[in-house]
C-alpha cells in the first residue's frame, strides 16, 4: 500500500480532495492511504501561531520551524517506515523543480511520501535544510499556499498506483504519458451542428483507429506545444536509429548543447576586452584550458592552443613548428597510417625542402619499432608524428616505445601524436607519455563540431598560422568560440570523469559484434588487432590493449563495403567505410593497403565505431542486422556467379 502524508494549514481544504472519484475509490480499496495533517497543532506558541517575522525585516510573515518540525516527527512516529528510512519528503515551492509526467511516475514508485504545504512569506530555511528532498512547484506562478500544488501532486501520483485506475491504458494514452498531447475525443452523437465524428473512428478497425489516433496526435501536439513536438521527433529519431559511426562524428550531449546555451546568453562580452563581460568571459576561457592541461597532465593552461578542430591543430604542427625551427633538421617520419590532415600536411612541406619517411606498419596495423628505428636520423629528424589510435583500424600505436626510440636516436626531435580517436577513450598523460604535441577535436566525444586544442610543451617553439588580435597568447589571432570551447570543455569532464567504466562497455559491445559474426558467417576478416601483443622492452607478452575497445574494422571479402553500408541503413543501422576524411573517394583505404591487405579485404570493409551512447540492445539488434543481411548478399552474390 502507498501512503501520502500533506503536512498543511488547511487540512480540511486538502482532505476534501480525496474524498471524490477515483482517488477515493482507491482508497477505499486498500491501494493507498492519503491523510492530511493540522501543522499547527503541534505549535508550541501559547496563542497557536506557527509563524513570526523575518530577521532581517521585509514583508509578511515566515512559517516557523518549530510547528512544522514537531507535526514532521509525529507523522514519523505515529507511522514509522519498516526499514526505518527517511521518507522522502517534498515541499511544495515556486522555487522548486517544475512538475511534469516524469516526475510523477518517479514520486509514484515510491512506497512512502510525504508533502509539506507552505504559506504565508515562506518557511524557516532550516526546515527544508533538515527535512525536505526536493522542492517542487507547479509552474512559473505564485499562490497564496502550497495546499493546491500538494492537492494536484498527490492526485497525479495516486492515480498512477497500479490498481487505482480501470486499466493501465487509462493513464498510458494520456496528453504527456509519452510526451505527444492526448488524441481528440469524441462520443454519441455522431452529428453535433453538422460536424461529423471522423469516418474511421465508426468503421471498427483498430489498426486504422490506433493510426488516425496517433496522428492526431502528433498534430495536436505540433499545433499547440511546439516544444514538446521537439522533442518528441528528438525520441522518435534516436528511437529508430542505431548509430555506430562515432569515429566520424558523436551527437551532440544535451548538457553540451545546455552549456553553450548559456556561455553565449551569459557570457557574450569578448575575453579580449578589457571590461567587466570581456573579464568574465576571459574567466570562463581560462577555466576551460586549465581543465583541458589537467585532464591531459600538461605543464598547465598556458600549453592549450584552443583550435577550430584537430585538422587545424595537425596543419599548425607541421606549417607552424618547423618553419620556426630551420635550424631543427629537415627530416619528418610520420606512419603509413596517418589522418589525411597529418599524411597531406606532411606531404605539403616537401616543397619547402623536407623529406618524409612513413614508417611502415605490420599487419596488425601497429607501426614496426624497429623498421620506425631504422628511419631515425641522428642529426636531421625533426618532428615525429604518430597517430594513438587509429581511425580506421582502432589499432592503438606503441607510442611509449616510440619515443623511447625518438629519445636514444634523435633526443631534440619533436613528438607530436593525433589524439583524435584516443582522448577521453583510453588515458592520456603527455608527460608519462613523453609527448611534445597533441591534438584532439571535440565532436569525437560528444562536443561540438569545430572546436579542439593543440597541446604544446614548453620546448616548442611555434609560429602562429593566423595573425591578427593575437589571442591564443599570440599564437592563434581571432576571436575565440567561446561557446564551443565552453561546451568541449563539458563533453570532455563528463566524458573523462567515466572513462573506465565507458571502456569496459565499449569493450563489452564490441564482443556483441564479434561475436555475432563468428558464430553466424564463414567469411570475414576482423582487420582489428584484438589478441594481446609483444612488449618489446621487457621481452615478455604483455596483457596490454592492441586496440581501442571503442572500433572494429571487419571485412566481408567479395562484398561491396558500400552495398553493405547502404543495406544497414535500411534497417535504421549507421556504419561507415573507412575514414569519414576519405570515404568519400575512390581511392582504396590507404590505411588497409598499408596493412597488407588483400583488395577484396579492403573492398569489403566497413568500420563499426561505438560511445558511450550505445547501449547492449542496439549491439545485438545491429549485430543480429548485420549478420542476416551480409548472409543475404553472400547468397545472391553466390547465385550471380552461378548464372555467369
Amino acid at each position: 500500500m502507498k501512503r501520502i502524508d500533506i503536512l498543511t494549514l488547511f487540512p480540511e481544504m486538502c482532505g476534501a480532495a480525496f474524498k471524490e472519484s477515483i482517488v477515493a475509490r482507491g482508497i477505499k480499496a486498500g491501494l493507498l492511504e492519503i491523510d492530511c495533517h493540522q501543522i499547527r497543532d503541534y505549535t508550541e506558541d501559547r496563542q497557536g501561531k506557527v509563524d513570526d517575522y523575518p530577521y532581517g525585516g521585509g514583508p509578511g510573515l515566515v512559517m516557523s520551524y518549530q510547528p512544522v518540525k514537531s507535526a514532521y516527527d509525529a507523522v514519523l512516529a505515529e507511522h514509522p517506515a519498516e526499514d526505518g528510512r527517511k521518507p522522502y519528503t517534498v515541499y511544495m515551492s515556486p522555487q522548486g523543480t517544475k512538475f511534469t509526467q516524469d516526475v510523477a511516475r518517479r514520486l509514484a514508485s515510491l512506497d512512502r511520501l510525504i508533502i509539506i504545504c507552505g504559506h504565508y512569506e515562506g518557511m524557516d530555511e532550516r526546515v527544508i535544510e533538515d527535512i525536505v528532498d526536493e522542492e517542487i512547484s507547479l509552474g512559473d506562478f505564485v499562490l497564496t499556499g502550497g495546499e493546491i500544488p500538494a492537492m494536484a501532486v498527490a492526485d497525479c501520483v495516486a492515480r498512477l498506483i497500479p490498481g487505482v485506475l480501470a486499466s493501465p491504458e487509462a493513464y498510458e494514452n494520456e496528453s504527456h504519458s509519452d510526451i505527444l498531447l492526448e488524441y481528440a475525443q469524441y462520443t454519441r452523437p455522431e452529428t453535433i451542428a453538422g460536424r461529423r465524428v471522423p469516418e474511421v473512428l465508426l468503421g471498427g478497425n483498430h489498426g486504422e483507429i490506433e493510426l488516425w489516433r496517433r496522428q492526431n496526435a502528433e498534430a495536436r501536439t505540433m499545433a499547440k506545444r511546439p516544444d514538446l513536438y521537439r522533442e518528441y521527433e528528438r525520441r522518435e529519431r534516436l528511437k529508430n536509429t542505431y548509430y555506430f559511426d562515432n569515429s566520424a562524428t558523436t551527437r551532440q550531449w544535451e548538457c553540451v548543447t545546455r552549456r553553450m546555451e548559456e556561455v553565449s546568453d551569459r557570457f557574450f562580452g569578448n575575453p579580449s576586452s578589457l571590461h567587466r563581460l570581456g573579464f568574465e568571459a576571459e574567466k570562463e576561457l581560462t577555466a576551460v584550458r586549465r581543465d583541458m592541461a589537467d585532464l591531459i597532465g600538461a605543464e598547465g593552461p598556458g600549453n592549450i592552443y584552443f583550435t577550430s578542430g584537430a585538422t587545424e591543430a595537425n596543419n599548425w604542427v607541421f606549417r607552424g613548428i618547423l618553419p620556426a625551427n630551420p635550424r631543427a633538421g629537415k627530416h619528418i617520419i610520420i606512419s603509413a597510417v596517418e589522418h589525411p590532415s597529418v599524411y597531406l600536411a606532411a606531404e605539403a612541406m616537401k616543397e619547402l625542402g623536407y623529406e618524409v619517411d612513413a614508417a611502415p606498419v605490420d599487419a596488425d596495423g601497429r607501426v614496426n619499432i624497429e623498421r620506425f628505428t631504422a628511419l631515425l636520423r641522428p642529426d636531421d629528424t625533426a618532428l615525429v608524428s604518430i597517430m594513438h589510435v587509429n581511425s580506421e583500424t582502432g589499432a592503438i600505436q606503441p607510442l611509449s616505445d616510440i619515443v623511447r626510440a625518438v629519445r636514444s636516436v634523435r633526443p631534440e626531435a619533436l613528438i607530436h601524436s593525433d589524439c583524435v580517436q584516443s582522448f577521453g577513450k583510453l588515458p592520456i598523460n603527455v608527460k608519462k607519455l613523453g609527448l611534445d604535441l597533441i591534438s584532439v577535436s571535440a565532436h569525437k566525444l560528444h562536443g561540438p563540431r569545430g572546436t579542439g586544442f593543440l597541446y604544446a610543451s614548453g620546448r616548442v617553439k611555434m609560429r602562429p598560422l593566423l595573425y591578427g588580435g593575437g589571442q591564443e597568447n599570440g599564437m592563434r589571432s581571432g576571436t575565440e568560440n567561446l561557446p564551443a570551447i565552453c561546451g568541449f570543455g563539458t563533453a570532455a569532464a563528463h566524458i573523462c570523469a567515466e572513462l573506465t567504466e565507458n571502456r569496459a562497455a565499449a569493450a563489452a559491445h564490441r564482443q556483441i559484434f564479434i561475436d555475432a559474426i563468428r558464430n553466424g558467417l564463414r567469411t570475414y576478416v576482423i582487420n582489428t588487432p584484438l589478441e594481446p601483443g609483444t612488449d618489446p622492452a621487457h621481452g615478455q607478452e604483455a596483457e596490454a590493449e592492441l586496440s581501442s575497445p571503442y572500433i572494429l574494422n571487419v571485412a566481408f571479402p567479395g562484398l561491396r563495403a558500400e552495398v553493405i553500408l547502404h543495406t544497414l541503413e535500411k534497417y535504421g543501422v549507421y556504419v561507415s567505410v573507412g575514414s569519414a576524411c576519405s570515404s568519400h573517394k575512390k581511392d582504396r583505404s590507404r590505411v588497409l593497403q598499408a596493412m597488407g591487405l588483400d583488395n577484396k579485404v579492403i573492398d569489403g570493409a566497413i568500420r563499426i565505431s561505438l560511445s558511450p551512447d550505445n547501449t547492449r540492445e542496439q549491439c545485438e539488434y545491429a549485430a543480429s542486422v548485420l549478420v542476416r543481411e551480409v548472409k543475404q548478399l553472400y547468397a545472391l552474390h553466390s547465385r550471380t556467379r552461378q548464372r555467369k
